[in-house]
């Protein structure tokens, strides 16, 4: 397929690094294909109103760190459609003259949303004929949340085959829907050779556990890996995000040469492909990074709402178990690890869920979207 050049925007929010992952994993796959292409990535909060970023980023953070099931309680509702506002009108309301401005300004072909607030934004703009150029939804979990229903939606991109039946059911007025996975980086496309990796990254060639909880480096990473340091002799990684005061605290816990802590870092396939399991918060990026490097997926502290539906979904089709306390993590590794065929029965089930092609064709359907719109002329005169 040929890729013409086109400008497109890409919304994102800078809540976790998930959504912002997406956002540049399609921008890296656009510019790969067709390089005279344009691809703005645009944090929508912070752009439009830093003031509405600080206080959403602020709540979001401080709940899901101090009293996560209030956050859970406030899913649940608005998943039920016991919504106590409609935010994707409020927040139009509020956003819609700097958002018709930058549309105006950048003059896009087409419209990509990794979140649902500027899918919900964009839907009730183009109900309003503010615009007519098509948007694509690429839902960042193994779930499909109220909040990223919209009839003005033209493409949804979902992680897997029978979530296209769950989001079909709550919409019939859905155009189209695909399975392509969750949009990840070209990084994840082929898993390297283990040996070669730990050699690379100066690593002992033994049983190695990987230990996440996200960009934000939330769960209770510090007490996991006290426990996996004192209490066996396996090789421990860490990566700590973004979370600075982590990766000091993790420094204190280094006894010899099996820790080895790291930050915020770009070669996360290599640190994976590089471990034999995974122990981490369920986040949708996360799982389908793990998934494409057929890596067992060790579930602890998963943040209720979208976290919870992602272990569901993860445990219902065997690709992960579920650790509920700390206490709990060394009994279950041990018996993951004396069970060779429950072990390889992970990897296998990681293997068949794997879509390390997200990316490249979601990247195929936006052209395949946007050219049929130019050619029938209604992205023409559209302001």
């Amino acid at each position: 397929m040929d890729f013409p050049a086109l400008k497109v925007l890409i919304f994102s929010v800078s809540i976790g690094a998930g959504h912002d992952s997406v956002a540049k994993a399609l921008a890296q796959e656009i510019k790969a294909k067709s390089p005279s292409s344009e691809v703005l990535i645009v944090d929508t909060f912070k752009y439009i109103n830093p003031f509405l970023n600080r206080v959403v980023k602020g709540s979001y953070i401080e709940t899901i760190k101090f009293t996560p099931k209030v956050w859970g309680y406030l899913y649940e509702q608005a998943e039920s459609g016991e919504r106590l506002v409609d935010l994707g009108q409020v927040l139009s309301k509020l956003l819609s003259p700097k958002m018709v401005q930058l549309l105006k300004d950048f003059q896009p072909d087409v419209l990509v949303c990794t979140h649902a607030f500027p899918a919900g934004i964009l839907s009730v703009l183009k109900t309003k004929k503010e615009f007519s150029m098509p948007i694509i939804a690429c839902v960042t979990d193994f779930h499909v949340h109220s909040f990223w229903i919209h009839s003005k939606v033209d493409l949804y991109v979902v992680a897997a085959e029978d979530l296209k039946q769950l989001l079909a059911r709550e919409n019939k007025e859905i155009k189209e829907i695909r399975a392509y996975g969750i949009p990840i980086r070209p990084q994840f496309r082929e898993k390297p050779p283990q040996e070669l990796v730990r050699k690379k990254l100066k690593l002992a060639d033994k049983t190695t556990l990987l230990v996440m909880g996200g960009g934000l480096g939330l769960g209770k990473i510090e007490d996991i890996v006290a426990k996996l340091i004192n209490e066996s002799d396996w090789q421990v990684l860490v990566i700590a995000g973004f979370n600075e005061r982590l990766k000091k605290r993790l420094q204190f816990l280094k006894k010899d040469n099996r820790l080895h802590v790291y930050g915020f870092v770009e070669n996360v396939a290599e640190i994976m492909a590089a471990a034999d399991v995974i122990i981490t918060k369920p986040g949708g990026v996360t799982s389908s990074e793990a998934l494409a490097m057929e890596l067992p997926l060790v579930i602890i502290s998963p943040l209720p709402g979208q976290e919870d539906r992602n272990t569901y979904y993860l445990l219902n089709r065997g690709a992960a178990i579920m650790v509920r306390k700390v206490e709990d993590i060394m009994m279950e590794l041990h018996s993951l690890f004396n069970n060779p065929l429950r072990l390889q029965q992970l990897r296998e089930m990681a293997s068949y869920l794997k879509k390390p092609e997200a990316a490249q064709k979601t990247m195929e359907a936006i052209w395949q979207l946007a050219l049929a719109e130019k050619s029938e002329g209604i992205n023409k005169g559209r302001w």
